[in-house]
């Protein structure tokens, strides 16, 4: 019989790199998770995880403004193509360069594409598979650094690059009498963002040294601002001399430098992140600060608004956070952390609800399976969580660490209410508790030691000694009434716990044993090796099966 298995979610990262996106309704933020998306559920309080994966991380996200169609792309410039209502791949497509920002137009004809120092205007597809969906519209050049920022006119006429070469660009999509690509010039530094504001009457560049201009289109000579894209005539028909100049220069005063930066032209807010992991709200064009937090103790590497300008969502890769922000109220939508170094452990509750991870970050952290969240991190070890148990209950849950402790935790009260430790100093790797919970035991890195402990007074009952290696795993059997024990030194050996007058049975193998499980009646024990080999046992005849 086959049996098929569909992805639904990923636990233990809510964020890496790249940027964030609202959706259209701005209930929903979709967010990179390595070569993945994840989907987050402001309101019903959900993830999802999008059944697709690029080639590599992915670098940028863009989806279009009726939420139909999203593109992904990854740190090779590898695209692909997304029916995001349905969640099916509709193109792959190779942009053949690392991209710098991408984004899609109001009105969702075009999406442009920073390449390097160069930009890339292509119009969009549409939503069923075609033999050649992408169709470049035009090329543009001008900057003579990387770019850093693409933003659409309201009126998808127009779009502003920033770059690295500290300047501003006005591009049309389209050939327009009177109007050639304008450079904006005068920051000291890379200028992180550039936007139109909702009347096209004013332009608000920001640089990283934390300078935020002004800009203003005026007929030469002539004191009244216009709305961009109008280019007058004289009474001869002749267009009129045109240019955009710096009205205002302001400062954000802050110890540190802009990382990132978004703006709301429904709402007039700009919104800077810092490399000191602290955030500011301003309103423009007057630049009035209206709140600023510290929400983290790294820099804030993206930031998005939704488009009723009321939650803000920041990422901090280096720490993978995810926050959504609600600045009116001032309270968290959504606050989640990811392990920032590599995940080491897994471990399921016995009724599917729960799922726990512990990493190399020395933190465990429990999750609801249903919503993919993070509803409590444990940050008592203070070295690498190395294995992690729930009890049958699901009230405790186990870990080991290489820090020579075992920790029982609460999670009814969410306390480490238990830690286990040996009379020497050793590192442990793997963890087993027993179907009653009663006792706890856990193998050693460097001894080659079995610890045994009661759950109810912490107390060491026994030492197991016999591996001539690392012990690589552990498993009590159904019953309760023996436990299993794999090693590098090519061995299984099953240990009765309460009479230790019996002869331990040792199992020989090819090669190192990695781990092993009892099958649930517990009459047959099955043991994989570093050969690739998975090698069943008798349990009664101690014999392969």
């Amino acid at each position: 019989m086959k049996t098929e298995f569909k992805f639904s979610n990923l636990c233990g990262t809510v964020y890496r790199k790249g940027n964030l996106v609202f959706s259209p309704d701005g209930n929903t933020i979709l967010s990179p998770v390595g070569n993945r998306v994840t989907v987050f559920d402001l309101v019903n309080n959900r993830t999802e995880t999008l059944p697709f994966e690029n080639k590599r991380n992915i670098r940028r996200l863009a989806l279009s403004p009726n939420g139909n169609l999203l593109l992904s792309v990854d740190e090779l410039g590898n695209a692909l193509l997304i029916n995001y209502r349905k969640r099916t791949i509709l193109h792959h497509f190779n942009l053949k360069d690392k991209v710098r920002d991408i984004q899609f137009s109001p009105d969702g004809k075009y999406f442009a594409v920073g390449l390097g120092r160069h930009i890339e205007v292509w119009r969009s597809p549409g939503y069923t598979r075609e033999f050649a969906p992408f169709e470049l519209h035009r090329k543009y050049a001008g900057h003579y650094d990387d770019i850093t920022h693409i933003s659409w006119s309201p009126d998808s006429r127009f779009f502003l690059t920033s770059g690295k070469d500290m300047t501003t660009k006005v591009f049309s999509v389209d050939p327009i009498e009177g109007f050639t690509a304008t450079t904006m010039s005068g920051h000291r530094a890379v200028v992180v963002g550039a936007w139109f504001a909702k009347d096209m009457r004013a332009i608000y560049t920001v640089s990283s040294d934390g300078a935020v201009c002004v800009r203003r289109f005026r007929v030469h000579g002539i004191a009244d601002d216009l709305k961009f894209g109008e280019f007058p005539r004289d009474a001869e028909g002749k267009l009129l001399p045109t240019k955009w100049f710096t009205e205002q220069r302001h400062y954000t005063k802050m110890d540190s430098r802009v990382q990132s930066a978004a703006f709301n032209p429904a709402t007039n807010l700009l919104v800077l992140g810092m490399t000191s992991g602290v955030f500011g709200i301003w309103e423009m064009p007057d630049f009035n600060q209206i709140h600023s937090l510290s929400i983290s103790r790294k820099k804030i590497n993206t930031i998005a608004i939704n488009p009723s300008g009321e939650w803000l969502a920041f990422g901090s890769a280096k720490l993978g956070q995810l926050l959504v922000w609600e600045w009116q109220s001032e309270t968290y939508v959504l606050k989640q952390q990811g392990h920032f170094y590599d995940m080491s452990c897994v471990g399921y509750s016995a009724d599917g609800q729960y799922v726990a991870t512990g990493g190399d970050d020395a933190k465990l952290k429990v999750w609801n399976a249903l919503t993919g969240y993070c509803f409590i991190t444990f940050a008592e070890h203070t070295s690498a969580v190395t294995a992690v148990q729930f009890t049958k209950g699901n009230q405790v849950i186990l870990s080991a660490s290489l820090d020579g402790t075992v920790r029982a935790y609460d999670l009814v009260r969410y306390r480490n209410f238990r830690i286990f430790t040996s009379p020497t100093p050793v590192q442990f790797n793997t963890l087993a508790v027993d179907p009653s919970g009663e006792i706890v035991c856990a193998g050693s890195l460097d001894s080659y030691e079995i610890y045994m402990w009661s759950m109810q007074t912490g107390k060491l009952l026994d030492v197991l000694s016999g591996h001539e290696a690392p012990v690589s795993g552990l498993v009590f059997r159904p019953d309760g009434l023996s436990l299993a024990s794999s090693s590098w030194d090519k061995t299984v050996r099953m240990w009765d716990i309460f009479d230790r007058s019996k002869i331990v049975e040792r199992l020989e193998h090819s090669s190192e044993v990695l781990t092993l499980a009892y099958r649930p009646d517990g009459k047959e024990l099955c043991a994989s090796t570093l050969d690739g080999q998975i090698h069943f046992w008798d349990v009664a005849k101690a014999a392969p099966t």
